[in-house]
C-alpha cells in the first residue's frame, strides 16, 4: 500500500486542480486585454437592447461555429453596488447578419439563420466589484437554452433587457473595444429651417448622409396614437397650410409605411437605402407629419435640408453596435422600439464557448 501511496496521492492532485481553459473572444485576441471604451447597456440601464454586430476578421473563426454560451465582463472602472433582477433575452444570427448593423431597425440587421439564443427569462446579478487589475474575469454567463451554430464567420449579438419602470444601475458597465480608425473623403452636412406645428418641437433630423452609409430620416411628434409620414422633396418651400403648419419640401418619394407612435416620447424612424456613390455634393430635403389617432388634428415637422458627402471611417476589423434604452421619463420597448445610437468600431467583448 505505501509503494502505491504516491500515485494515488498524484491522483487526487490532478482530479483536484482546475482544468485549464482556453478563453476565445470575440473580437479574437481580448482574452488579457482589456477594451478602450464600456458599454452601458443593457445592463447599466433597463430596459435597453443592444445589437453587437462582428465581421469575419473579428470573430477569426472558419465556420460552421458552435456557440453554447457567451460570457461578458465588468469594464476595468465597472461595478454593481445593489443586486438586481431582470429579464433578459439574447438573439444569435450569422447567415446574413449585418455585421456593421447598418439599420437603426432591428430586424433589418438580424441574418436569415436568427435564433432565440436566450429565452426571455429572469436573471439575477450580485453586487460586484471593480477590477484590482484589469481586464476583469469573464463572469457574466449568457448560457444558451439550446447551441446555436453559426454558419457564417460572422455574428450578430442581439441582447435585450425587460423592464416595466425605468431602472438605473450606475457604473454597471461591460468592456467593449473602442478601434482606432483612420479617415477618407469629406462629410456631408445636415441644416434644419421652419417652424414645427402641433407641437413647435416636432423635431425631425437626418443621418447617414455619406456614400455606403443608410440614408435616415427620424424624429419625434411628442404625442402617442399618432400616424406618421415622411417625404423627400428636391427643393425648399414655404407653402403656408394654416393653423401654423408649411409645407416645407414638395413630395417626390414617401416613406412605404406610415409609422404609428405608442408614447409620447417615441422616435419614429424612416430608412432611405444606402447612399449610392456619386451623391457627394447633392442635396435633398426631407420633412414630416403626423395625424393623432382620430385623424383631426395635423402635425408637420421643420423642414430638414441634408447634403451627401464620401466620407468614410476605416478600420482594423469591422465591430459595431446598435442600441437604445429607457432613461428618466423617456419609455423604451425592446421589442417595438428601433434603435437610438450606435457607431463603427465598437461592440461589446464576449467570451464564447
Amino acid at each position: 500500500m505505501i509503494r502505491f501511496a504516491p500515485l494515488l496521492s498524484l491522483s487526487l492532485l490532478a482530479t483536484s486542480l482546475p482544468a485549464q481553459v482556453t478563453v476565445v473572444t470575440i473580437p479574437q485576441g481580448y482574452a488579457a486585454k482589456e477594451g478602450a471604451r464600456s458599454r452601458h447597456v443593457p445592463l447599466d440601464y433597463c430596459p435597453a437592447r443592444i445589437q453587437n454586430g462582428y465581421g469575419p476578421n473579428a470573430t477569426g473563426w472558419t465556420a460552421p461555429k458552435v456557440i453554447n454560451e457567451l460570457w461578458a465582463r465588468l469594464d476595468g472602472t465597472g461595478y454593481l453596488t445593489t443586486a438586481f433582477s431582470v429579464d433578459m433575452q439574447v438573439l444569435l444570427s450569422s447567415n446574413g447578419c449585418d455585421p456593421r448593423t447598418s439599420s437603426y431597425t432591428f430586424k433589418d440587421n438580424l441574418g436569415s439563420d436568427v435564433k432565440v439564443f436566450v429565452k426571455r427569462r429572469k436573471f439575477s446579478f450580485p453586487s460586484m466589484s471593480a477590477p484590482t487589475t484589469p481586464p476583469a474575469k469573464f463572469s457574466i454567463q449568457i448560457k444558451g437554452d439550446t447551441s446555436f451554430v453559426a454558419i457564417k464567420p460572422t455574428l450578430l449579438v442581439d441582447w435585450a433587457t425587460y423592464s416595466t419602470t425605468n431602472i438605473v444601475n450606475t457604473s454597471f458597465y461591460v468592456d467593449a473595444t473602442n478601434l482606432t480608425y483612420t479617415t477618407t473623403g469629406a462629410s456631408g452636412s445636415v441644416s434644419y429651417y421652419g417652424t414645427a406645428c402641433n407641437p413647435t418641437d416636432f423635431y425631425n433630423y437626418s443621418t447617414g448622409y455619406n456614400e455606403g452609409e443608410v440614408f435616415r430620416c427620424y424624429g419625434y411628434t411628442r404625442n402617442a396614437g399618432d400616424w406618421v409620414l415622411c417625404w423627400l422633396g428636391a427643393s425648399q418651400t414655404a407653402l403656408n397650410l394654416g393653423g401654423g403648419c408649411s409645407l416645407y419640401t414638395s413630395p417626390l418619394l414617401i416613406g412605404v409605411l406610415p409609422t404609428q407612435t405608442w408614447s409620447t416620447t417615441q422616435m419614429v424612424n424612416f430608412h432611405w437605402g444606402f447612399v449610392p456613390t456619386g451623391m457627394k455634393g447633392k442635396t435633398v430635403f426631407q420633412q414630416m407629419a403626423a395625424f393623432d389617432s382620430t385623424f383631426k388634428t395635423l402635425r408637420m415637422s421643420r423642414g430638414c435640408q441634408a447634403t451627401f458627402g464620401d466620407y468614410k471611417q476605416v478600420f482594423p476589423f469591422t465591430v459595431s453596435h446598435r442600441y437604445g434604452y429607457g432613461s428618466g421619463s423617456t419609455a423604451f420597448d425592446p421589442d417595438k422600439d428601433d434603435a437610438r445610437y450606435g457607431w463603427l468600431g465598437t461592440a461589446i467583448i464576449f467570451e464564447h464557448r
